[in-house]
């Protein structure tokens, strides 16, 4: 079976997009995987042996001259995969500040439409794909890449929604904001209405999105081996708090509250310091908010290897959600894969933010985690875990639990198998 793979991010072990596809589709026989980016960067895997990359620099290239080429395949040689890639500083700085303005230029950009090329549709022909399978997100460019695929090619489509994209329980000033919401809820219904399965990532998502779309969706988790628990024998002092993953959506504020909070633990002596690891790029607010020198560690960005091992040697993992309305409304269906890391890892999970936000409901429901549901709530809790070893041990325990009978990853992997085979026979 040949599946294209559509998304907005290049596959790489370092990014969520390449971690979470590589986790679920890894373990299934007979499948072979091409990859179709709609944006810059360079692969890094082993897993799909077929990319095509268009970025919106190369669109724009190819206007002024069309020798230029939207389209690049890749991979180069193996040792040049291997090399690190730097990240484009303005995209960066983009991303950091979320200019509403330059989303919408980079839309804007891709509706020339000059990527719909011999160099797109070579690439498409020659691997013959049975299924095309894509990230549903309100992305302009992305939904018009998936409507002339599965135009071109008439094979089944299949959705994978992370977000909340499509509902109007969102808050937001941007004019810009709201119209581009209301034009891609449009391309969303179609594109739904195309597709012949959509997966969703949290319970919530799955109630509300069946609902919106009259079809009854499927919820994907990513999942892990969980056969042999790891042993929980922490030895570090002061105590190693972690926190790995994007700090975006108002998450560092959360996680400001609690180095305010650990400031206050460690005025006599260092009981405890959180670590952040992240590949967000940080702005001038963000590092000044968590400025406890004391109290927080900005690592550098390291490989999900390394990351596995750095959550091994954690006293307690904190998931961190952010309590502005705002940000509350986006990841409100959300669930972090993350997560799925931390049980694996047997650690203590400090989980902060409110009870209607999907994956704090979920480590709730599931015993999954020690919970501060209010700002007021994170100096008691993480006092209370601080001077507790046999709390932290209880909940390393239900975190391994909670994984073991929610996220075996043969289950995963089954399910979706029997869903590609089943799509596949429909067709």
């Amino acid at each position: 079976m040949r599946i294209l793979v559509v998304s907005c991010s290049p596959w790489r072990k370092d990014n969520n997009i390449g971690n979470t596809y590589t986790n679920i589709f890894s373990g299934i026989d007979n499948i072979e995987i091409a990859h179709i980016c709609c944006g810059g960067g360079r692969p890094d895997t082993d897993f799909v042996k077929y990319h095509l990359h268009i970025s919106e620099i190369n669109i724009l290239k190819n206007l002024i001259n069309p020798k230029y080429k939207c389209c690049h395949r890749f991979p180069y040689s193996k040792e040049e995969l291997k090399n690190p890639v730097g990240r484009s500083k303005v995209y960066d700085f983009m991303r950091t500040h979320r200019f509403k303005l330059f989303f919408l230029l980079r839309d804007l950009i891709w509706i020339f439409k000059n990527w719909i090329c011999d160099d797109l549709k070579n690439f498409v022909d020659d691997f013959k794909p049975d299924i095309i399978f894509a990230q549903f997100l309100d992305r302009d460019y992305l939904n018009e890449m998936l409507l002339f695929l599965k135009d071109y090619t008439k094979v089944p489509l299949i959705v994978y929604a992370w977000d909340d994209v499509y509902t109007l329980k969102q808050f937001s000033l941007s004019p810009i904001f709201w119209i581009n919401r209301f034009l891609q809820r449009r391309k969303l219904r179609k594109i739904a209405k195309l597709s012949s399965l959509m997966y969703v990532i949290s319970e919530k998502q799955k109630k509300e999105y069946s609902k919106a779309f009259g079809s009854s969706c499927k919820i994907l988790y990513k999942g892990f081996e969980f056969h042999k628990k790891p042993i929980y024998e922490i030895k570090n002092e002061p105590l190693k708090l972690i926190f790995s993953g994007n700090i975006g959506s108002g998450r560092y504020k959360t996680l400001a509250l609690i180095g305010s909070a650990l400031d206050e633990i460690n005025k006599d002596n260092i009981r405890a310091v959180l670590y952040i690891y992240t590949s967000t790029p940080f702005s001038y607010k963000m590092k000044k908010k968590l400025d406890y020198p004391g109290s927080i560690h900005i690592m550098k960005f390291v490989s999900s290897e390394e990351i596995a091992m750095i959550q091994q040697e954690a006293d307690i993992l904190i998931h961190a959600e952010s309590f502005s309305l705002a940000e509350r409304l986006k990841v409100r269906l959300s669930f972090s894969t993350k997560l799925v890391d931390y049980f694996k890892s047997g650690r203590c999970i400090l989980a902060v933010g409110s009870r209607n936000i999907a994956s704090i409901d979920y480590l709730s429901k599931n015993h999954g985690a020690v919970i501060a549901y209010k700002k007021s709530d994170i100096a008691y809790v993480l006092n209370r875990l601080i001077s507790s070893p046999n709390l932290r041990k209880k909940y390393a325990r239900r975190a391994w639990e909670c994984g073991q009978n929610n996220h075996q990853i043969r289950i995963m992997q089954n399910t979706l198998q029997n869903d590609l085979n089943y799509v596949l026979h429909e067709k």
